[in-house]
């Protein structure tokens, strides 16, 4: 895959220690220690998430990271993007414990043709259980899919990047979710005036190697976005659909939650209004 100049904090949850919830990965800003804090087994406001536990240091030179099943044993990776552009990514060892819960970390990088660009996020868009990764070249509105190759093999693990969709070069790609419950991802856009919208990218159907055929309508979800410091995807609830956390600049952590329906005449109703699950999270940068 190519080169990162630039990137927005949206991410993705995974589960860390294999049962399935989607766990918390955070980041302390100060120290650049990574922490989980994983999911009780059901939403209970700010109850819902344990004590964290410290999985890493030594990452606050990362400009990205991000947590994700890349092998498809059930238990989430971590991937990261260095300061001098290096994608690397740290597998799971079978569960959460402690500071041995990730391997050394394999380059996955370089792979050409080279791209640059300014955010990427990740979302399974062959159904095979595993992350791929989505990344807007930067200084424009193309959006790239670059897919995992099946294993983690170095720079053989992803394939060349490929065209997915175009949105507007002011746009930021939040990530990919099933939002309308059509069974594929949408693509989630945050707009510059804060409103997150909704793509229906596979709304006329999916062509090799996840190629969309024709793209579908695009749903305003709803503003206020633009004060949020970090985007998380995640299942809170474990219902099957997808919720948004959101850590805002006065360093609240709220969730907004899937109503468990889509109407596309009425797409402002899709989440739930803000829940707020945690406070006086300024110190970190990171939420995944």
């Amino acid at each position: 895959m190519g080169t990162l100049s630039f990137v927005p904090a949206v991410f993705r949850s995974g589960s860390f220690n294999g049962d399935g919830r989607q766990d918390l990965l955070i980041r302390k800003t100060t120290s650049g220690e990574l922490f989980v804090l994983p999911h009780c087994g059901e939403f209970r406001g700010a109850q819902t998430y344990g004590d964290p536990v410290l999985i890493g240091t030594g990452f606050g030179s990362h400009l990205w990271l991000c947590a994700g099943d890349l092998t498809g044993d059930g238990t989430a990776d971590l991937v990261c993007i260095t300061n001098d552009d290096r994608t690397l990514v740290f597998l799971n060892q079978g569960g959460l414990d402690g500071l041995h819960t990730l391997g050394e970390p394999i380059h996955v990088g370089g792979k050409p043709p080279e791209r640059t660009y300014d955010t990427i996020a990740l979302g399974d868009l062959t159904g095979d259980g595993i992350v791929d990764i989505i990344g807007r070249v930067q200084g424009t509105g193309e959006i790239h899919r670059i897919l995992h190759q099946g294993k983690v093999d170095g720079p053989n693990t992803f394939a060349p990047p490929a065209d997915f969709a175009l949105i507007d070069p002011t746009d930021l790609p939040v990530g990919l979710a099933d939002i309308t419950g059509s069974g594929e991802p949408d693509l989630l856009v945050r707009r510059a005036d804060g409103v997150l919208v909704c793509h229906e990218v596979y709304a006329g159907g999916k062509g090799k190697d996840a190629l969309p055929l024709a793209s579908g309508g695009r749903y305003a979800l709803g503003g206020g976005w633009d004060e949020a410091k970090a985007i998380d995807i995640t299942d809170i609830d474990g219902d099957g659909h997808p919720d948004l956390l959101a850590l805002r600049g006065d360093g609240s952590l709220v969730v907004h939650r899937h109503g468990g329906s889509f109407d596309p005449d009425d797409p402002g109703s899709t989440f739930l209004p803000a829940v707020t699950i945690a406070t006086n999270w300024g110190g970190y940068d990171i939420v995944s």
